[in-house]
């Protein structure tokens, strides 16, 4: 057991060693923790904020922007910190997370609607559906709607500050029994079918929405809070360079962070006091990294630059 441990662990300091700048091959590394399930539906739906989180990590690796942190090594994290697997956890705890999984972002959220709306569909007709064990009875034909909605939120890891947040809807109506799935109660993520359904379709519809808003945001913020890889004089290297968005003439604000704070109940961090002390250009841009010129004395590799 230590060993397997240990070698889980070993793997994600390597991660963590070559990805420390929150980056990997110019394109930034993000973790999805899963979706707190905040909806009120009453079907026995299980593992709703997991396979939501699953769904969007698929949606963000397709628009090939972004690198994705696999759910073995983020599990692996979230036991050894003892977290549950969910959104329930603050802005510092998420942002501690993704440090150690070497990631720039961390997104995290809510599932606020999920489920059947206005719907007359017996259930009893389903018996003859495959994989589902069969529910009995005979079913009437009517008008189903299926609706998700979600609200998350984009955490950056070297300030612990929310950078982006996004809300998505998705809705779909059915009328044919034979392809209507998603009113099974008790029905999983990840089961066979399951994106054919009314209700996957919808989550998927509300998916997009949220990453195409995420997406949006990350481009229009460029790098958010930066790191300082070395200091030469006046000159400070940053881990930001071209791939990320990066541009010349771009300004920072130098910020030196101050004591963290913890709950004096709990311990738990919640955050720090950070102060300003100058500001920073950035003079030169190459794919992978940047130079800024500042006029700010005593900066250090522990301070962090945040887009002005």
């Amino acid at each position: 057991m230590k060993r397997t441990l240990l070698n889980v662990f070993a793997a994600i300091l390597l991660l963590t060693g070559m990805a420390s700048a929150g980056f990997c091959g110019g394109k930034k590394i993000i973790c999805v923790i899963d979706l707190q399930d905040k909806s009120s539906h009453q079907s026995g739906w299980r593992n709703v904020g997991a396979g939501v989180a699953e769904m969007i990590v698929t949606a963000l690796s397709e628009t090939k922007k972004y690198t994705l942190v696999e759910r073995s090594k983020l599990d692996a994290v979230m036991d050894e910190q003892r977290l549950g697997a969910s959104g329930a956890v603050t802005a510092q705890t998420a942002a501690k997370i993704g440090r150690l999984l070497g990631a720039k972002y961390i997104i995290t959220g809510a599932v606020t609607e999920f489920g059947i709306k206005n719907s007359k569909l017996g259930v009893g007709g389903l018996s003859k559906l495959k994989g589902l064990g069969g529910l009995g009875g005979g079913a009437k034909l009517s008008t189903t709607k299926a609706r998700a909605v979600l609200d998350v939120r984009a955490i950056d890891t070297t300030s612990a500050q929310i950078v982006a947040s996004a809300s998505g809807e998705g809705e779909k109506s059915s009328s044919k029994v034979s392809a209507d799935l998603s009113i099974a109660p008790s029905f999983d993520f990840g089961k066979e079918g399951f994106d054919e359904t009314i209700l996957g379709k919808a989550a998927r519809n509300a998916v997009n929405s949220v990453i195409k808003e995420l997406t949006r945001k990350f481009d229009e913020a460029g790098g958010g809070a930066v790191k300082i890889i070395k200091i030469t004089g006046s000159r400070i290297y940053i881990n930001s360079g071209g791939a990320d968005g990066e541009k010349k003439g771009n300004t920072y604000v130098i910020y030196r962070q101050g004591e963290e704070m913890l709950d004096p109940d709990t311990g738990e961090s919640l955050g720090s006091e950070d102060e300003q002390i100058g500001t920073a250009k950035v003079v030169k841009v190459t794919p992978k990294y940047s130079i800024a010129e500042t006029k700010t004395g005593g900066v250090t590799k522990k301070d962090i630059l945040r887009a002005k």
